[in-house]
């Protein structure tokens, strides 16, 4: 492998595993800096703002939760998918486009519950882990050699 293609192998690796460190990084950083449901995660976040009133459209808060816990959940399958695949593999950059469009939905309907003046480092952190992991999976010019079968 030439040298070129190694650093950018050495990168992609690294944007991935850190995507996928970050969709998981943001389950325990709070995705409402302050207000109703500030210090809450989880079921009692969405449940604290659907108790104000606010909703998301399409979107109950049962659905609402289920994708805030798909983010940290596809941060998890996303190094299951590089240890079984690489960093380029075809479930692996599946995975990677999956959890990018998770990450903004789910930050998306925070923005829309909260407003964006009163989001915390949660949905940014997610959506950053989304964009390693595209970055990682799609990188031109990084793949590695298929491993020998014998």
């Amino acid at each position: 492998m030439a040298e070129g293609a190694r650093r950018r192998a050495l990168l992609a690796d690294a944007c991935y595993l850190a995507g996928g460190a970050a969709l998981v990084a943001s389950a325990f950083v709070h995705w409402i800096a302050r207000g109703s449901g500030s210090g809450l995660r989880g079921h009692a976040l969405v449940d604290a703002l659907a108790a104000v009133g606010k909703h998301v459209p399409a979107l109950s808060a049962g659905r609402l939760t289920v994708v805030w816990y798909l983010v940290p959940a596809l941060g998890a399958v996303s190094w299951i998918a590089y240890g079984l695949a690489g960093a380029h593999g075809r479930v692996t950059r599946a995975v990677a486009v999956v959890g990018f469009v998770v990450a903004v939905v789910a930050a998306g309907s925070f923005w829309h519950l909260a407003g964006f003046a009163r989001l915390g480092w949660g949905p940014k952190v997610a959506v950053v882990g989304g964009v390693l992991l595209c970055a990682g999976a799609l990188m031109p010019g990084a793949r590695r050699p298929a491993p020998l079968r014998g």
